[in-house]
Order: C-alpha cells, then structure tokens, then sequence
C-alpha cells in the first residue's frame, strides 16, 4: 500500500491543526514517497517549478501561479526534475469546523467539493500577490507562535480559503454549493468511511433511522445519483486510485474492497467504467 502522511499536531509544543511547510523542504519526503496520501487537507501554491502533479487521475503541469487542492485520501504524486518552490498549507477540518460549529463548513468550500475530482486555480497576479501576502502572513505567525495565536491563524486561514473560494467559483461556477440535505450531507460522510465494508442502501438508512426508499430519494433530489449509484461511484473511485498507483493485484484490490470474488470485482468495475480492471490500469499506465 501507498505512504500515507499524517498531520504532526503537536509540532509547535501544544495542539495545532494548521501549518505552513516550504514545498522545497519537503524534498526528502517527495523523493522517497512521490506518490502518498494525506489525512488531512492541503493547499499548495506554486511559486516556480515545473513538472506535473496529479491528484487521483487529474494530471496538472506545476509552473508559477497554480494552486492545487487536495481533500483526505485523495491520491496525490509529483513528477519533477527539481523541486517546485512555494507553499504548502495544511490543516485538520477541526480546526474551522469546531470554532464555526458546522461539521461540513470545509465541505462546502466549492475547493474541495467537486465531488471527488480536484480542481486546479490560476489566479490574476493581483489576487496571486494577495494570496502570497497571506501566506506570509501565516508564515509568520507560526515562526513567533506563542499560545493563542491560534486564534490569529484560524483567522487568516479563513480569510485564504475564502478568497480561494470566491476564485473558484468564477473559474469554475458549475462547483457553486447546492441547498444541503442533513441527511445526504451525513450519508455521503458514512460512505466515504464505511464502503469498503458496506455497500447495502440498507445499512445506511438504518444508520440515520431513515427508510432506504426515503434515504434514496433525498440522494437523488440533492445529487442527481441514487444512493446505491452514490455508495458504487465511491467504491469505484478507491478502486482506481488502487489501480493507478499501486502494484496491488486484481485479486489484492477485490479482497482490499471485500468484493465476494475477483470475478464479481471485474463485473462491478466493468459495469461502472465500460472498462475492465486490467485494461483501465494499461491505459493509465501508457498515458503517464
């Protein structure tokens, strides 16, 4: 399986879920993981390089004034023959969500609700100086941090990803947040953490007391996708990520993802993807 990197919350003495890492120091990392995952979010922004950097099977070029978003579990690999130069900036959904008192507040972040895929910004150079004068900013505070600067951080981080927000949206206005449905917005969390395991619309009713009739209708009305189409697309998602980016075996990713059979895998993949395991693989492969 691939590295997987998690957030070092207490780096700086006490519990702290954000901070701001030089991309060019991260080289040792890069070089012997290239391709991981991350438990926790990240915005980088690029300040000179080139290259590519993918997160799950979007390919981006890396070159000044791109900014990259990835949410936790996304895929992520970097192909470069030097270090990119920038920021990293990273935080845990609990350092917004609990001060805001709203679990999906990142969520809704148009950033990194794009169901799945990853977007990638190109800012103006007015609103790119002001996002690196933020950075700055933040970087600076970490360097002096003291107990309560905390609160300081969370509040240029809000201002970031809320500028962030305001260009995605005009790059890319189909990502503009629609009305939320409690119960999709805590069934789409469920899946996320119990598909693997569990791809019955039953289990998942019963999870929010909710009838699977009931529970499929409001995922349709708010996604456009039936609750079994919603639990089958995530499971699919990881299996490409697996397929992508790892040396695993068809019968190692089946039994990773509890499918009956390798036989049953295949059918289930073909069915959603027009393609079969082996021949999605080959085809990624070639285009890399």
């Amino acid at each position: 399986m691939m590295k997987q990197y998690h957030f070092h919350k207490t780096k700086y003495g006490e519990e702290l879920l954000i901070d701001l890492i030089r991309l060019e120091s991260l080289e040792p990392y890069l070089l012997e993981d290239p391709t991981h995952r991350l438990d926790y979010y990240d915005v980088t922004l690029i300040l000179d390089g080139e290259g590519t950097f993918s997160i799950d099977d979007n390919t981006q070029p890396v070159e000044r004034g791109r900014i990259f978003f990835s949410a936790p579990g996304q895929v992520r690999s970097w192909q470069y023959d030097h270090i990119p130069k920038g920021y990293a900036l990273i935080f845990e959904e609990e350092f917004l969500c609990a001060f805001f008192n709203d679990s999906q507040f990142v969520k809704k972040l148009s950033c990194f609700n794009s169901n799945g895929a990853s977007v990638a910004l190109e800012p103006a150079s007015a609103e790119f100086g002001q996002l690196i004068q933020l950075m700055e900013s933040i970087r600076k505070e970490m360097d002096d941090y003291q107990t309560g600067g905390q609160h300081i951080l969370r509040a240029l981080l809000y201002q970031a990803l809320m500028l962030l927000n305001r260009i995605c949206l005009a790059q890319h206005p189909l990502l503009a947040p629609k009305p939320g449905n409690r119960y999709v917005d805590a069934f789409i969390q469920l899946v996320n953490i119990h598909y693997p395991d569990n791809r019955s619309v039953d289990y998942y009713a019963g999870q929010l007391h909710i009838t699977p009739g009931h529970l499929n209708d409001l995922v349709k009305k708010h996604t456009g996708t039936s609750a079994k189409q919603h639990i089958s697309h995530r499971t699919m998602l990881e299996a490409k990520r697996l397929l992508m980016y790892t040396s695993m075996t068809i019968d190692e990713i089946a039994a990773h993802l509890n499918y009956a059979s390798t036989n049953y895998f295949v059918r289930a993949f073909s069915k959603n993807t027009d393609t079969t395991p082996l021949r999605f693989r080959k085809k990624e492969i070639r285009e890399k």
